[in-house]
C-alpha cells in the first residue's frame, strides 16, 4: 500500500469550530422554542415541542441518577401523566427542598391536555382573529374514549365519533410560559442538586440566586422585599450535606 492510500484511510481531522457552531445553533433554536410566535399555528407546534422537551429532560435524569442506565430496550420513559410527580421525586432524591407537594402539577396538567388535543387532531375548522386574540378550532379523534367508535346493530352501520376543540392564543401562551418555568426548574434541580452538591451547608447562594426558579416560605421574605436574605445551601437541602452524603453509595458521593 502506498503512502497516499494510507493517508486516505485515516479519519478526517475533527473540526471543533464547526462542532461548536452546530451546538450553538441547536441551543439558539431550542431557546427560540419558548418565545411565543404571533402565528397561532406555529404557537401550537411550540407547545408540542416544549412538552416533549420537558419529557426528555426528565428522562435524562433517569440516566444521570442511575448507576447503570440501560443501553438497549426497554429504555426508561417518563409517564406523561406524572411528569410533575417525577420531578418532585427527583428533587427528593437529590436532597432539595421544594415549596409544596404540588410543584409543577398545574403547569404540566395544562400542557398535557393541550398537547393531547393537538396530538389527536384531524383538521382545522377555522382560525379566527388577529394576535394576541387569535382562536383556532379543530376536530380531533376521541382517542381511547368510551364512544370513540360505535355500531348500530340493526342497521349494520359503524360510526366514528369526533370532538371539536377550541384553543385561544392566550391559553396557548399561558401553557408555553408554564412549560418554560418547568424547564427552568429542571435546570435548577440539576444545578443546585448536582453541580453544587459539593458546596458546604453554610455557603450562601446569593451569587447564583438568579437561576433559582422557586422560593420556600421558611426562607423568609422574597428577593426585593424588605429584610430578605439569600438562603444557604443548608436551607436548600432536606438533610445536612454530611448526613445525605453518608447515605449514598461511596461511588455516588459528591467529589470535592
Amino acid at each position: 500500500m502506498n503512502d497516499d492510500a494510507q493517508t486516505n484511510d485515516l479519519a478526517s481531522p475533527v473540526d471543533f469550530d464547526e462542532i461548536k457552531k452546530t451546538i450553538d445553533a441547536n441551543n439558539a433554536a431550542a431557546d427560540r422554542l419558548f418565545v411565543p410566535s404571533p402565528l397561532i399555528e406555529r404557537l401550537l407546534w411550540q407547545v408540542c415541542g416544549a412538552w416533549e422537551t420537558v419529557i426528555e429532560e426528565v428522562r435524562f435524569f433517569h440516566y444521570v441518577l442511575d448507576e447503570d442506565p440501560p443501553n438497549e430496550p426497554p429504555f426508561p420513559r417518563p409517564d406523561g401523566e406524572n411528569v410533575a410527580r417525577d420531578m418532585r421525586r427527583i428533587a427528593r432524591k437529590i436532597n432539595l427542598v421544594l415549596p409544596n407537594d404540588a410543584m409543577w402539577t398545574a403547569e404540566c396538567k395544562r400542557a398535557k391536555t393541550m398537547r393531547d388535543d393537538l396530538g389527536h387532531m384531524l383538521h382545522f375548522r377555522s382560525v379566527d382573529g388577529t394576535t394576541p386574540e387569535q382562536t383556532v378550532t379543530f376536530v380531533r379523534v376521541p382517542y381511547r374514549e368510551a364512544d370513540e367508535m360505535s355500531t348500530d346493530g340493526p342497521s349494520g352501520w359503524a360510526r366514528h365519533n369526533r370532538r371539536t376543540v377550541t384553543i385561544t392564543e392566550q391559553d396557548t401562551r399561558k401553557v408555553l410560559a408554564g412549560l418554560a418555568w418547568v424547564k427552568e426548574s429542571i435546570f435548577g434541580l440539576r444545578k443546585f442538586g448536582m453541580e453544587f452538591a459539593t458546596w458546604p451547608d453554610d455557603r450562601s447562594i446569593e451569587d447564583v440566586l438568579s437561576i433559582l426558579p422557586w422560593w420556600v416560605d421558611t426562607w423568609g421574605p422574597q428577593p426585593g422585599d424588605e429584610g430578605w436574605t439569600a438562603p444557604t445551601m443548608r436551607q436548600m437541602r432536606i438533610h445536612p450535606k454530611a448526613d445525605f452524603d453518608a447515605s449514598l453509595p461511596p461511588d455516588m458521593r459528591p467529589e470535592f
